[in-house]
């Protein structure tokens, strides 16, 4: 028996580890992440549709249909690396877009780094994956082909590009806009702009965009998904009365997150134009797919996130945007079909993160929603904590839903952390727009059978959270009484399309339960590589032709 077990072994981790079928994998890997993007928009806006963008995944390709983010702080930055790691924030590390850190006592964003310089921009290029944790799939098709293939992100926003990509890709490009209107990377990845990006940037389309018209693509009246085109729980436009079309940007300035100047281009379709050009003209000159060593290709469409945020979710814009993007789907894969050919190529289509309805618009149809859940919590709970010790300003920061207390103070006047967090949570639970809230550490030992427990678990890396979860009501958010937002464990936040086609992937379609972490040991398996250092989900075999072998 002790001859045949270890022969056993060796048998089962052969079976265990190799490819279910040695199929040649694919030339090439092209992720695309539709930022914002609820799964349901795909059934709402059906009808309108083309047959060879969105459609062309349901025809020839797998749609997961129940597919979810299982963690919380569903936002852009653990959304994109979440799809790359095959892991949650609670061991890749990226908690939030931004977070708080004690040492420095600052808020840090997940991709800056001031070690690096920016190319192509003065403003907006210090960046660089270096608060990832994990490794990603890319990461690990590079180390197997012992970086003679090539992997490139390309985005709207900085943290997608980078995230999406990981530690060893050649090159991420992300868009400044302000006064630039640029694509821009930082010597993280290379030392000079590649001829190609420069020259690109020299047309200055972005400067043409923001002096066109903004008008629907269909005749208007046909925008029966979305509401009237005029109403209270649209943002509007800085230089514009109301949010209606048409839209002569020449005239306007964007009204979202203090924007100025061309990042207006980021509020319309026209930014998702410039990504697919940007997307089309790595393929080209990067040549991917075109050796026998596969590539990456992530391509993150960012303008609809911000459409969302200020037009919500029953806005014409919105679909507008959704009907524009879908032709700028079908312009890749036909490119894809005459410069590779799709036989030769993998593509998938999630999205970071959903959007809950405007609080307001569900108020004015009877359904429960608020705003601002956390609005005067900080000064609330500083001053029953300054009751209880004689010491101010103990609240640090609050975001992400998290609060941070000041350690450091509780050291120095030797107050006990556990009781003072038990007193804010006391405090924070009479804040009617907050339903639940739980100390951090306490997270782990949470009843798993309540799928909120779960999400917060994975959602919290104990070296970067705050103190204290403190959970919204559904339906209730910090944000403008115009627009959406997103973040939390509710299902309008977590529900994401899940689309794949290309080689390796067999037509069909799934109501199992599917998780974000998922997609990347997918994407391991059809390249025959080794999963991501810190993977925590699961192949969807049901996607693989492999399986049926």
């Amino acid at each position: 028996m002790n001859k045949i077990l270890p022969i056993c072994i060796v048998l089962f981790s052969v079976l265990a580890c190799s490819p279910v079928d040695p199929e040649k994998p694919p030339k090439l890997v092209i992720g695309i992440v539709v930022d914002q993007m609820r799964y349901d928009y795909l059934t709402r806006y059906w009808d309108d549709l083309s047959p060879n963008g969105f459609k062309r995944f349901y025809k020839q390709g797998f749609v997961a249909h129940n597919h979810h983010f299982n963690y919380y702080q569903t936002l852009t930055g653990p959304g994109h690396a979440s799809i790359s790691t095959g892991t949650t924030p609670s061991v890749h590390g990226i908690i939030g877009n931004e977070w708080y850190d004690r040492t420095s006592q600052r808020e840090v964003y997940c991709v800056d780094d001031k070690d690096v310089e920016g190319l192509g921009s003065t403003t907006k290029g210090r960046k660089s994956p270096k608060q990832l944790i994990t490794t990603t799939f890319a990461d690990q098709l590079r180390l197997h082909t012992q970086f003679r293939n090539k992997v490139i992100g390309v985005s709207l926003k900085d943290r997608s590009a980078v995230l999406s990509t990981g530690h060893s890709a050649n090159a991420a490009y992300w868009f400044a806009g302000e006064d630039e209107g640029v694509f821009t990377t930082s010597t993280y990845y290379m030392d000079s702009l590649p001829n190609w990006v420069s020259e690109y940037n020299a047309k200055k389309h972005p400067h043409q965009y923001a002096s066109s018209v903004w008008n629907t693509l269909h005749p208007i009246e046909t925008y029966t998904a979305s509401g009237p085109d005029d109403t209270p729980y649209e943002g509007i436009f800085k230089g514009a009365d109301r949010p209606t079309f048409p839209y002569d940007l020449s005239t306007l300035s964007p009204d979202y997150y203090k924007d100025k100047g061309l990042d207006i281009v980021h509020n319309t379709p026209f930014g998702n134009t410039l990504v697919t050009d940007m997307a089309l003209l790595a393929l080209k000159h990067e040549g991917l797919g075109k050796d026998e060593e596969a590539d990456v290709l992530m391509i993150s469409y960012s303008s609809t996130d911000h459409v969302g945020h200020q037009f919500g979710l029953t806005a014409i814009e919105t679909q507008d945007t959704y009907l524009r993007l879908d032709l700028e789907l079908e312009r890749l894969f036909s490119e894809i079909d005459q410069t590779i050919g799709m036989d030769d190529v993998t593509v998938f289509l999630t999205s970071d993160h959903g959007a809950v309805h405007v609080p307001k618009y569900l108020n004015d149809h009877k359904f429960p929603g608020g705003h601002d859940k956390s609005k005067g919590i900080k000064d609330q709970v500083n001053q029953v904590l300054f009751s209880k010790t004689g010491v101010d300003n103990l609240v640090l920061h609050i975001g992400n839903d998290q609060m941070y207390l000041d350690h450091e103070r509780v050291a120095k006047n030797k107050l006990a952390l556990d009781k003072l967090a038990d007193e804010a949570i006391r405090m924070v639970l009479t804040f009617s727009t907050i339903e639940k809230a739980f100390k951090t550490v306490d997270v782990p030992q949470l009843s798993p059978s309540e799928k909120l427990h779960n999400l917060l678990l994975r959602g919290n890396h104990v070296k970067r959270a705050g103190d204290i979860y403190m959970i919204p009501k559904p339906g209730h958010i910090d944000y403008g009484h115009t627009g959406t937002t997103h973040g939390t464990g509710f299902s309008y936040d977590t529900h994401a399309p899940l689309l794949m086609m290309g080689r390796g992937i067999k037509a069909g379609q799934t109501y199992k339960e599917t998780s974000i972490t998922d997609i990347a040991p997918t994407m391991c398996a059809l390249l025959g590589t080794a999963f991501p250092n810190g993977m925590t989900g699961s192949v969807i075999l049901d996607a693989l032709l492999k399986a049926d072998k």
